[in-house]
């Protein structure tokens, strides 16, 4: 299951989409369900602290007919340390979105980010120079509280320039990462800036990751973030998550006090040490009764 977790649909003007802007939306999303794509995540970004009473402007599409998952995100452009940025589930405006990212803009907000903020994702400009370094014991924080860093490809088909800063830099965010924890999204504006999930492959090993690696990036590493987002909206002080009855799947009914799964079959096992303790029991006394007659 292949995921583009960064369609921007940041409202060209006021607080909601154009015409204009949606039907643009609807070609980028159809064009990637024909690429082979399952999932895409709108992306609404801002610049700055969030405006009061913000409300969310992304309108998830029907599609009938196609079968796609779409989950709504919100990337922060961060760059004040100073500013409360409210980055947590008690701030309704952060709940409305699915998915949040966050875009630091200097080294100790991007220190912030991966040691303290409750995000899912940490989206770094790829296609400029960056204006600090990468280190590993930065970076680890992030990946040991599993948050992924994302590679925006869009940029790179729009400008050379954007192209050569985007391969330096992800090779260094490879290096640091040691290829963990990191997500390939397009980032396009337009349909024709969008790829095939194949091709994404193959551009995942021009930047030094191996070919699986690389593929993971598109899908089980995706799928990592949606679930770490969901637990970040569901779970009470990260020790207590809440789920309605309703959303348990068949195989997971015995939670409601059915049983437990397995249970005859270790019972089953139980029965069979038995057996085969009654059974060299039984050996050992008929080779004691020979012995006997022997002598």
């Amino acid at each position: 299951m292949f995921y583009d977790l960064n369609i921007p649909v940041t409202p060209s003007s006021g607080s909601t989409p154009s015409a204009q802007d949606q039907l643009e939306t609807r070609k980028r999303v159809e064009l990637l369900a024909h690429l082979g794509y399952q999932a895409v995540a709108y992306n609404n970004e801002i610049t700055g602290k969030m405006p009061q009473n913000h409300v969310n402007p992304v309108t998830k599409l029907a599609l009938p007919g196609i079968n796609l998952k779409q989950y709504s995100r919100l990337t922060l452009v961060v760059d004040d340390i100073s500013q409360n940025y409210g980055l947590n589930t008690n701030n309704p405006s952060i709940a409305s979105y699915d998915i949040l990212a966050v875009n630091p803009t200097n080294e100790k907000l991007f220190q912030a980010a991966c040691g303290t903020f409750e995000v899912d994702i940490i989206s770094l400009d790829m296609s400029a120079r960056l204006p600090f370094y990468l280190k590993h014991s930065t970076v680890g924080l992030a990946v040991e509280r599993g948050i992924y860093f994302e590679l925006c490809y869009g940029a790179a088909i729009r400008d050379a320039t954007a192209r050569r800063n985007l391969i330096s830099n992800a090779q260094s965010l490879i290096r640091v990462t040691r290829g963990k924890n990191i997500i390939i999204s397009s980032q396009a504006m337009r349909a024709m800036e969008l790829r095939g999930p194949y091709d994404i492959v193959n551009f995942g090993t021009l930047l030094g990751l191996n070919q699986a690696v690389a593929k993971d990036c598109l899908s089980s590493h995706c799928r990592a973030v949606a679930m770490h987002a969901e637990t970040r909206r569901n779970t009470n002080r990260a020790v207590m998550s809440v789920a309605p009855v309703a959303s348990l799947a068949e195989t997971e009914q015995w939670k409601l006090g059915g049983g437990t799964p397995g249970g005859a079959k270790r019972k089953k096992s139980t029965g069979d040490g038995e057996d085969d303790k009654d059974k060299g029991a039984n050996k050992k006394k008929a080779t004691k009764d020979q012995t006997e007659t022997a002598k």
